[in-house]
């Protein structure tokens, strides 16, 4: 559109004012829209210009044609694309209406046209007024003068001349609760329970338990990972190893203590910058770090720095604005009011992160990344940067309890038995022809400096402890080694001084410490012990005999060969005549024996030394002595977690059409978006940071936050949001058919201190909530999308949770809270182009298997096939909204996938208990329906099951490779009439309404 057609615009009008008017009548003619309604700028106008004329006549200058702006009110009237009042005298409408190519808009290369119906909408928006709104996204969150959210859609029923559905069964609400708050089936005990419940109140009591469940973060976690790109692999090229575990952990423990959002998303984007941050807010703050990474070594790394600082924005900007300000990384928005420089301004804020683009071994990093060490702090850097080494009784869901059977069990060792008597008189005996001489000491070694790469390290200094340590002394410290790929590069260098000439001696200590590395003699390897387990601090105990230094060697310096993959601590030197006999007591127990050898032990010093010796050392006691120290490694191992650590800002320009070569463009500071509210920190004297942003994300006054999340919830209990786009907010985004009650939702959020749970129980407890899914011909006819809210909506469960409906209808679902990823059966050679390092995968072979499907390790570029065929995506970025899919590998995937297939063996193991097959049918369909099955559906199982016993009888050796199939152990008979009840449940768990949510 353009000015220059104004002139002969007029005269067409005036010398065919008739003709235009029939054009006009007969639009309106064909038109559905009830005339008497009014007109809504943000309903029915701007949807129409922002999909068919904002491009080439909105924000974005470099594709504006003809120089007209129809975003801006007072530029389109100036132009006389409108003319208020009097459509006739617009140039729009003439446009619009006309039949010449040259002339017509949206022109025909466009490939976009007008239906009658928005014709007819802009004539009439024209001649009653052009009035323009405020985007409604982008307007203040304002309460609506309703007290709930039944009000509000009691009212749009009433003017569509509708009303609600009847409230669903008590069987259907508990199964659809227990699925919508915890993403587990009922159990056939709890449906019955509710159902005989006649308390008024049952159904309130129902949702509070289910809120108050460890399984409703889990449940929650399933969305919030999809957004914040949480995998256990790096993505780009090889596709590595990176363990980010204990972030999910934080997600999952944030929802089930009702964290608030405003709290919740400051520890994330900034919990680091917290003052002292805890180790949690540590792992919120990991947020930072889950984005795609790479180790290729041909990459650039300032191209691949703006990747990940361009995929931060997008991310924040997608998950907690709803936004796609990601569209002004290389030009203006074309539909909103983002800017290029506003993209570069939010992606200022994150600059401070600590990291490469290309991360290699050299650890050349920008300063000091160990200014959190404190002491024995938990941080070391890995193969993917900094990295924070998380001690698993942080977030596990029952310390104290593990910690109490660890006790109990020792108490049980402390007890001893005759063969462990034995080997104590056996050990004291030895010890007792040692001399009060040679009671150990030690000399606590400090370091000079944190310890730092190896090329920049400095040494721990051992010149002040002028001693000449005997072959007998032994070197102790802590060490530890990550679990990334490739040799370890783990080692120590000594310089010791023999008379007047001075030497270095390097020990390479790999995955095994097994390998020592001499630089000048070359000599011989020495096996070193014990076994270093991966991502746990050891005590390492190392004679000076064992090093192989020179008789009367004196210890200089301790070098720290940190490299990539671990770190050490702790480190001091005991002297004394046999050091292993001591290296496994602490310092009581050490003095409690130096008075066995002196005689001049008490009855308390036996008890010391008889308790450690019987839980640390005797062999009467290794199978229980491993289970404990399985227990230990359970509760004070490490997880690692990526790291975020601030340091300084680099330099951040806005990027020519987004690209990493041009620097040409105006350096920018850290800003939000110019056209929302700025209620952020302005402090001239500092430049703003992430806690700057995230304080302004979560500020009541920002119109976005609590609308994008309010959408995303309703979207979880009706299966679609209110705004149909939950990641576009936007011009280009739906305008809701409830904009009052997703208002209503967002002002309740903000209200109510950001309370998750609070806007989930308003929600749930509602009539709309509770209506079935079930509708009249006529309702779907008029509503097939369910928009009205004039009934439920059926949903299908997502990839994760159909998994877990199969394990735990079957009693197989391992319930265990966190923890490290999970295994499932995978198909062979799933990873055979997986060749950077080449990936061996192995499932598990424990409880581990049937652990939640929110646990499933999650490799971005082979994600698991189940996960892929049920839409789940490789989060190589934010996921807001999985597509829906509904394809013939589905339902091969329910029948043939092995955790399927022991699922439903597992479940025909239930059955074999009833001795009838009415019965058997019954409880399955209780198992996996939480109804009961109706007569024709009886009928049906009963003729396969007799068909399918037939089968196995006829083909016999078919029965034990089908039931084989997983690692289950089956308690009963691998028989026929086994086999048949399997397929009886293979088949049940199939069912279009098993994997339902109703």
């Amino acid at each position: 559109m353009s000015s220059p057609h104004t002139q002969s615009f007029h005269s067409f009008v005036r010398q065919y004012r008739c003709l235009f008017a029939i054009l006009v009548a007969a639009s309106a003619a064909n038109s559905k829209v009830t005339l008497a309604e009014e007109v809504d700028f943000n309903r029915d106008i701007r949807p129409i210009l922002s999909n068919n004329c904002f491009f080439c006549h909105g924000p974005d200058g470099e594709t504006r044609e003809a120089d007209l702006r129809l975003d801006i009110r007072e530029d389109a009237i100036e132009a006389s694309a409108f003319v208020p009042g009097d459509p006739e005298e617009s140039e729009l409408v003439y446009r619009i209406l006309s039949e010449d190519r040259s002339e017509v808009m949206p022109p025909p290369k466009s490939n976009h046209s007008l239906s009658d119906k928005e014709k007819e909408l802009l004539r009439r928006w024209i001649a009653e007024g052009a009035e323009y709104e405020s985007h409604w996204s982008y307007t203040p969150v304002e309460r609506p003068p309703f007290k709930d959210i039944d009000a509000i859609v009691g009212n749009r029923l009433k003017e569509n001349g509708l009303e609600f559905s009847p409230e669903a069964s008590k069987s259907t609400l508990i199964r659809r609760l227990s699925f919508d708050l915890t993403g587990l089936p009922p159990t056939p005990e709890a449906v019955q329970a509710f159902i005989n419940d006649k308390d008024p109140k049952a159904y309130e009591k129902l949702v509070e338990d289910l809120l108050a469940s460890k399984h409703y973060g889990e449940k929650m976690a399933i969305h919030w990972l999809d957004a914040v790109r949480y995998a256990d692999t790096v993505g780009y090229h090889g596709d590595q190893q990176r363990d980010a575990t204990p972030y999910r952990d934080y997600v999952i423990e944030s929802f089930n203590e009702n964290k608030p959002y405003d709290q919740f998303t400051i520890e994330q984007i900034a919990g680091d910058l917290l003052p002292n941050p805890t180790i949690k807010q540590l792992v919120a703050a990991s947020y930072n770090r889950l984005n795609q990474i790479s180790r290729e070594g041909g990459i650039q790394d300032k191209e691949y720095i703006k990747k990940y600082q361009s995929e931060r924005v997008r991310t924040t900007a997608t998950n907690w604005l709803g936004s796609t300000m990601a569209c002004a990384e290389c030009h203006d928005h074309k539909f909103d009011p983002f800017t290029t420089k506003d993209f570069y301004s939010f992606a200022a804020f994150f600059a401070d992160i600590l990291e490469k683009g290309a991360y290699t071994d050299d650890g050349d990093y920008q300063e000091d990344p160990y200014q959190y060490i404190e002491n024995d702090g938990p941080m070391f850097t890995g193969w993917f940067g900094p990295e924070l080494a998380v001690p698993n009784y942080i977030f596990h869901e029952d310390p104290e309890a593990v910690e109490m059977e660890i006790q109990q069990r020792e108490t049980v060792l402390a007890k001893g038995s005759p063969e462990a008597d034995r080997e104590l008189a056996k050990w004291i005996d030895l010890q007792d022809k040692l001399s009060i001489e040679n009671i150990p000491t030690y000399f606590p070694l400090q370091y000079t400096k944190k310890y730092q790469d190896t090329t920049t390290a400095e040494s721990i200094d051992l010149s002040h402890y002028p001693y000449s340590f005997e072959r007998t002394a032994a070197l102790e410290f802590e060490a530890r080694i990550d679990g990334g790929g490739g040799r370890g590069s783990l080692g120590i260098e000594l310089t010791y001084q023999v008379g007047s000439e001075e030497k270095k001696k390097a020990y390479h200590l790999g995955d095994n410490f097994e390998k020592e590395l001499d630089r000048k003699s070359k000599a011989p390897a020495v096996q070193l012990t014990p076994l270093l387990y991966k991502g746990v601090w050891h005590p390492i105990n190392i004679t000076m005999a064992e090093l192989d230094l020179p008789d009367n060697a004196q210890l200089v310096s301790i070098l720290p060969l940190k490299g990539n993959r671990g770190g050490f601590r702790s480190f001091r030197i005991r002297t004394m005549r046999d050091g292993s006999l001591y290296q496994r007591l602490d310092d009581d127990q050490q003095n409690a024996l130096a008075h066995v050898i002196n005689g001049t032990d008490t009855l308390e010093d036996r008890s010391v030394l008889q308790k450690a010796f019987y839980v640390d050392h005797a062999e009467a006691f290794a199978s229980e002595r491993k289970k404990i120290g399985e227990l230990k490694k359970e509760l004070y191992g490490d997880r690692y977690t990526p790291l975020t650590i601030s340091a300084k800002p680099r330099e951040v320009k806005v990027l020519p059409r987004g690209n990493w070569m041009d620097d040409s463009g105006e350096t920018v500071l850290p800003a939000t978006p110019a056209f929302l509210p700025q209620n952020i920190a302005s402090d001239e004297s500092r430049r703003l940071d992430r806690l700057d942003l995230a304080k302004w994300i979560v500020h009541p006054e920002n119109p976005l936050t609590a609308r994008a999340f309010t959408n995303r919830l309703w979207a979880m209990y009706f299966g679609t949001p209110l705004s149909s786009a939950p990641e576009d907010l936007g011009l280009q985004g739906e305008y809701p058919p409830y904009p009052e009650l997703l208002d209503w939702l967002a002002a309740e959020f903000i209200e109510s201190g950001w309370n998750i749970k609070q806007v989930i129980r308003e929600i749930v407890l509602s009539r709309s909530y509770r209506q079935t899914s079930d509708g009249s011909e006529k309702l779907f006819e008029i509503d097939p999308y369910n928009r009205l809210l004039a009934r439920q909506s059926a949903v299908r469960l997502p990839a994760e949770m159909i998994r877990d409906n199969a394990l735990s209808i079957s009693g197989l679902l391992n319930p265990k809270i966190g923890g490290p990823s999970a295994r499932p059966y995978q198909p062979e050679g799933h990873y055979r182009n997986l060749n950077f390092p080449k990936v061996a995968y192995n499932h598990d072979i424990d409880e581990n298997q049937y652990r939640r499907g929110v646990y499933m390790h999650w490799q971005r570029t082979f994600l698991h096939p189940m996960l892929t065929t049920f839409d789940a995506g490789g989060r190589d970025e934010c996921i807001i909204k999985r597509e829906l899919s509904n394809s013939p590998l589905q339902a091969l995937t329910l029948l043939n996938d092995p955790t399927q297939v022991e699922a439903a063996r597992a479940l025909a193991e239930i059955l074999m208990a009833e001795k009838n097959d009415n019965a058997r049918i019954e409880i399955a369909y209780r198992r996996a329906l939480a109804r009961n099955p109706t007569a024709k559906e009886r009928r049906t199982l009963k003729a396969f099951l007799q068909r399918e016993r037939k089968r196995f009888t006829n083909e016999s050796n078919q029965t034990e490779p089908f039931l084989n199939i997983g690692m289950h152990s089956s308690k009963e008979n691998k028989s026929t009439e086994l086999a048949a009840l399997t397929s009886l449940s293979r088949a049940i768990l199939n069912l279009h309404e098993t994997i339902t949510r109703y």
